[in-house]
């Protein structure tokens, strides 16, 4: 019997189901056959809403970029806070998401390194002007006094990265290690 379902939620479907084969079978073994075996649908379906496994995968990495960059961009956004109460929201946002993420299993793999690359670079596009916003309204309330702000934002962004994304490291650490560095280079 065919089900017929809306083309978003479909979308989203086939997305969620690739992320999940390419966990489980690495991405260069995994085919759009395999996908649209894992969804009990004809791979047709699948070619319908994405070209190659390419651009599925594209598409993939592109949304999740956005949807985990979201808080971030909520709190550099929200008004009124002082630099201290900024970093205690993005310590908390990072505490409770690090390592619940949705596709964190495919991303995390040892042998996904250059996967993970081109999430995190599609996540800092997406954060570093609200980054160099936050900073320059840091500046001028007096918060902070840095020359450069585009600069900073983008040694703070990238900086911390290898950080944040060691899993040697618990949460906790990490969040230590970024408030003192983070202290340092904005006072």
């Amino acid at each position: 019997m065919r089900i017929s379902k809306e083309p978003e939620v479909r979308k989203q479907e086939i997305i969620d189901t690739a992320m999940k084969v390419f966990a489980r079978k690495g991405y260069e073994a995994t085919s759009m056959t395999d996908i649209a075996k894992e969804m009990n649908v004809v791979s047709g379906l699948c070619y319908r809403y994405f070209k190659s496994k390419h651009e599925l995968y594209q598409t993939a990495v592109e949304m999740y970029a956005k949807e985990c960059s979201v808080p971030v961009v909520q709190i550099l956004t929200q008004e009124g806070l002082t630099l201290e109460g900024y970093i205690e929201r993005l310590e908390k946002n990072f505490i409770t998401t690090d390592g619940k993420e949705k596709y964190h299993d495919f991303f995390h793999q040892a042998e996904n390194v250059m996967f993970h690359q081109q999430l995190e670079f599609e996540m800092l596009k997406i954060v570093m002007p609200h980054m160099i916003n936050f900073l320059e309204n840091m500046k001028k309330q007096g918060e902070i006094q840095i020359d450069d702000t585009e600069s900073v934002a983008k040694f703070i962004l990238y900086g911390q990265m290898p950080i944040i994304n060691d899993d040697t490291i618990p949460t906790e650490e990490k969040v230590k290690k970024i408030d003192k560095i983070l202290k340092k280079i904005l006072s």
